[in-house]
């Protein structure tokens, strides 16, 4: 009797785990990014490890569950981390990278939590990579990218034009912040038809003057454009992409999201050679307040794919900065080898494996 009764608790979980898994699904997934860099930057040579250089190092749970008439609920939840560490990126957070639930239906997607701006979706198509050796990951400012307590809408595609809206609290209802610091709002406006594709971006962010910020600290708001394109004719691809900002008159002395008025530009070649690929990256950074801010990237980069799974890639990358310009070779997670003092010039090369599972 007693075995009858515990076969009958068996048959009847399995019932409801077969349940389970036909209404929805959860997948666990990652990626190992794995590197090693030689860099010069004055005259002085560091050898290290790095990650997340083609593609960040990560691991995620996804899933959905579907509801009705083709509505449902999704979620992501993503940890960013040091491959060569495995220490937490983003301050250490557990889910720093997304962590957000929603409804996905035929009007489109949205999302709540921890979500990347209209922006980083741009930057991540146009620039075929936003990794290592390309010019807009050296120049970006990286608070535009993720947003906190955010909002995001991803619209469907209607005759080739596609919306992502994105609003956040950065603040958040905090006593010790000003009431709408953080505070931030990005749109993107995409048409793509073929293999051509051009996006407008506009992003609006909350800053505040002061150095040390109390609940009634003074703030201003920075104004950012982003218009891109690209073009595939098979043989090989074509993007560019070219951001404003305005708002910061001023701003090396503020706080958090505090960026100098600034124009900076990419152009990228992407040349397939059977099933690898080569990557060639030109820019430039334009400090409009002082041109001593100015910079000017190159990056080369191969990749190679030995499975399915697994990629080789190597690659080569200069970063010419003006006497009070500061930027470095930052992978697509972290910053890269640091400067010690403005002025200083980098060249730096690296190789290393990504492993996705």
């Amino acid at each position: 009797m007693k075995g009858e009764i515990v076969c009958g608790i068996l048959v009847t979980a399995g019932c409801f785990t077969n349940v389970a898994q036909a209404q929805g699904s959860v997948t666990l997934y990652g990626t190992i990014d794995t590197g090693i860099e030689y860099a010069n930057v004055g005259g002085v040579t560091t050898v290290r490890t790095d990650s997340s250089n083609v593609i960040p190092s990560r691991w995620g749970l996804t899933g959905q569950e579907p509801l009705w008439g083709g509505t449902s609920v999704v979620f992501k939840l993503e940890n960013g981390f040091n491959s060569s560490t495995g220490t937490a990126l983003q301050n250490g957070a557990l889910f720093g990278r997304e962590a957000w639930v929603g409804l996905k239906s035929d009007l489109g997607k949205l999302q709540i939590g921890v979500n990347y701006s209209a922006l980083d979706t741009t930057f991540l198509i146009y620039t075929m990579g936003f990794g290592w050796g390309n010019a807009s990951s050296n120049f970006i400012f990286t608070p535009v990218l993720r947003t906190n307590n955010s909002v995001r809408y991803e619209s469907p595609k209607i005759y080739g034009f596609s919306m992502i809206a994105t609003y956040a609290l950065g603040a958040n209802g905090s006593a010790t912040l000003p009431r709408t610091f953080g505070n931030s709002a990005s749109v993107d406006l995409t048409y793509a038809t073929g293999g051509f594709s051009a996006s407008a971006d506009f992003m609006t962010q909350v800053y505040s003057p002061a150095k040390t910020l109390t609940a009634t600290s003074s703030t201003a708001t920075g104004n950012y454009s982003v218009f891109a394109a690209k073009y595939d004719f098979h043989f090989l691809a074509v993007g560019g992409i070219f951001q404003m900002y305005r708002g910061g008159a001023g701003a090396l002395n503020y706080t958090t999201n505090a960026n100098v008025n600034n124009n900076f530009y990419e152009v990228v070649v992407n040349v397939p050679i059977n099933i690898s690929n080569l990557l060639f990256s030109f820019g430039q950074y334009k400090d409009l307040a002082n041109s001593a801010g100015n910079a000017t990237s190159y990056g080369v980069r191969y990749v190679y794919p030995i499975s399915r799974r697994t990629l080789l890639y190597a690659g080569v990358t200069e970063i010419v900065n003006g006497p009070a310009a500061s930027f470095t070779d930052n992978s697509t997670a972290a910053a890269g080898v640091p400067i010690g003092a403005p002025g200083r010039n980098v060249t730096a090369g690296t190789i290393g494996m990504t492993h996705q599972f």
